[in-house]
């Protein structure tokens, strides 16, 4: 009777640790997951290098919206990667701009992209749409040039966040480019962590600000 009760005991007991490891592991997959990935839709900044415009690390609230481009609606978020761009255009900001020093410093975060953890070439489900939406701000614009940047973290190897980041700016210029627009598209560059301003040893949470790919108008 006793063996019964031990080994009872014994089946409980591994059927536990099971179920532990099990939920562990899933949790260590989203957080893996997210680690990797830019977020830029977590924060809309501009500035150098779209340098948050808040001191605060978390999640930015979006609201999505119909936003006109003269007279056809696009997809986005309110005060987004779009509105900012369409505002200065019909603003003539970039058409008085002397030349590309009086736009080097504004950047425009992208909201909506974000990549497959660790691929440069595979987006994440309604990636697609901003870019699409930039390329008919482009169309709109014709005489409108830009340059695409990438991010990353404070964390792992700077060469491959470099390689990493440079990788990724150059898929969005050629799905830029698929799109018939690839003229207007004068570069693209890969930051690695250059520009992060989170200390690696933050939360990830934290440093997700980094973690983004940007563009800005050039001349």
């Amino acid at each position: 009777m006793k063996k019964i009760v031990l080994g009872l005991a014994i089946c409980a007991l591994a059927i536990g640790c099971k179920k532990v490891t099990e939920g562990g592991n899933q949790g260590v997959l989203r957080i893996e997951k997210g680690a990797d990935r830019y977020d830029a839709h977590e924060v809309r900044g501009t500035g150098e290098h779209g340098a948050a415009a808040s001191s605060e690390h978390g999640a930015v609230a979006k609201t999505a919206v119909n936003v006109d481009l003269n007279g056809t609606a696009l997809k986005a978020y309110q005060g987004g990667l779009e509105e900012q761009m369409i505002g200065f255009l019909k603003s003539d900001g970039y058409k008085n701009a002397a030349d590309d020093a009086a736009l080097k410093d504004k950047w425009y975060n992208f909201d909506n992209v974000n990549f497959k953890m660790g691929s440069a070439t595979q987006l994440e489900a309604g990636s697609e749409g901003q870019i699409q939406n930039l390329a008919a701000i482009l169309k709109a614009y014709p005489d409108a040039k830009i340059k695409i940047g990438g991010y990353t973290d404070k964390t792992g190897n700077e060469a491959s966040n470099v390689k990493l980041s440079q990788d990724r700016a150059n898929f969005i210029k050629s799905e830029l480019t698929k799109l018939g627009v690839g003229a207007q598209v004068l570069g693209a560059e890969g930051y690695g962590s250059k520009f992060a301003t989170v200390d690696a040893k933050a939360s990830d949470a934290e440093r997700a600000v980094d973690r983004k790919m940007a563009v800005r108008f050039s001349k």
